[in-house]
């Protein structure tokens, strides 16, 4: 079983992923953790009462990125399936 497998079977998603419309990608935060980090780390992109930021693709990546380094596991629900980073 690989690593990722098993933090995801451990832990439920903190972050949700979905792209919107073209170009336009939704963030929400799913627990309290990732709602504090999200403010701690991006509170200035933050739609404050819907805990949700709505961005790019490339701001979606580096936020996945730097969530994953900090210990929080995103869901990617994208077109054909959903994937957990």
């Amino acid at each position: 079983m690989s690593a990722l497998i098993g933090a995801v079977e451990r832990h439920a998603p903190d972050f949700r992923v979905q792209r919107e419309q073209t170009g336009i990608w939704a963030i929400r935060a799913l627990t309290p953790r990732a709602s504090h980090w999200m403010h701690a780390n991006f509170a200035d992109q933050c739609v404050e009462k819907e805990q949700l930021i709505k961005t790019d693709l490339g701001s979606a990546n580096a936020l996945i990125r730097k969530a994953r380094s900090s210990g929080l596991v995103t869901e990617y629900v994208g077109p054909n399936a959903t994937s957990y980073f």
